[in-house]
């Protein structure tokens, strides 16, 4: 596991991406920003208190189905927002910020602050975590020649891995998935929420706002994961064992599940890490919870072949998790496990 959730206040990765905002306006002299979104996710409350910190103007425009929810996140965008307008829907929040902007002096944020900038926060960390990568592998080499076996099967791999993140904007998965494409190291995303069938579309106009290349994506690269089964049912006489657990069917977006709840507070007593319920408890459990992921992965993936997307899987292959933090809205669910 690659543990960004180390971050201040567990903002994870949203420090990167804000970090190349922050460096961008400094370097423009732009004092304001206007930036919108849902009132009590992740990005609002992050982007609007690292921004504040560093000392900008923050003009808010929010919505939400529910403007008496009291969440921590809600009172973060509250709390480090100068102005803040909330709306009781996403379209009307959305009209509200593309009226605003033809007067607003200063920088315009769309939604999930996708901007170029927010590759430019993000690559010094791919650089950090491609360097980690490579002193992990290189340990795994050298413990693997004490058996012979093991090191003549996976010698071959021995300098590559799959970096496994959840795709919620798209930016961190495209920025990962740049940086990396010549590597020997495979990016892999998991949707959550979105359906990879309308996200996939929006892939090349993502690229160009993050100022990133427009290259294709295979869709093998891409994964859904499924709800349908626990780890030890069966599915008309196959095992999860036999099976991938990822499908083209997706869990609804910010649906907190009691499984969930209880896979969280398990996994933060055995190992002191906190996950939260939209993200890593449904995408990471996957892949601790069911350990032979299957499917029609090619056994020998090709490298350094800039005109061909490369296959996205092979199971000898070590894998990196990287948590994107996210959790202080849910710290609710372990409290009770903290305090035991």
């Amino acid at each position: 596991m690659v543990r960004d959730d180390l971050l201040p206040f567990g903002f994870g990765t949203k420090w990167r991406k804000v970090s190349g905002i922050v460096e961008y306006l400094q370097k423009n002299q732009i004092k304001k920003v206007l930036i919108w979104g849902a009132l009590h996710g992740n990005y609002l409350a992050s982007f609007t208190t690292i921004l504040r910190y560093f000392g900008f103007q923050v003009e808010t425009i929010s919505y939400s189905k529910d403007p008496k929810l009291k969440t921590y996140n809600e009172r973060l965008v509250n709390l480090h927002s100068h102005t803040i307008h909330c709306y009781a829907n996403r379209k009307e929040a959305e009209q509200s910020f593309s009226e605003r902007t033809k007067t607003f002096e200063g920088l315009c944020l769309q939604e999930f602050g996708i901007h170029p900038a927010q590759s430019n926060g993000l690559r010094p960390f791919w650089q950090q975590l491609e360097k980690k990568i490579h002193e992990i592998l290189n340990g795994i080499k050298l413990e693997s020649k004490r058996d012979e076996r093991f090191y003549h099967t996976n010698k071959n791999h021995a300098n590559m891995a799959t970096l496994v993140l959840e795709i919620g904007s798209g930016a961190s998965f495209l920025s990962a998935y740049d940086y990396f494409r010549d590597s020997s190291i495979f990016v892999l995303g998991v949707m959550v929420g979105e359906k990879k069938a309308t996200w996939i579309p929006k892939i090349e106009s993502l690229q160009k706002k993050l100022g990133l290349k427009i290259q294709t994506i295979s869709q093998e690269m891409i994964l859904n994961f499924t709800e349908k089964t626990s780890p030890n049912e069966n599915i008309s006489g196959i095992s999860n064992s036999q099976r991938s657990p990822f499908t083209n069917n997706t869990t609804r977006f910010a649906k907190t599940r009691s499984k969930d709840i209880q896979s969280i507070q398990e996994f933060y007593t055995s190992t002191n890490i906190i996950l939260e319920p939209i993200y890593s408890a449904k995408s990471l459990l996957q892949f601790v919870e069911i350990q032979n992921i299957t499917g029609t992965f090619p056994s020998e993936p090709k490298l350094n072949n800039k005109n061909e997307n490369f296959p996205n899987f092979n199971q000898n292959l070590p894998l990196f998790y990287l948590h994107q933090g996210g959790h202080v809205q849910h710290l609710d669910l372990i409290l009770e496990v903290f305090f035991k």
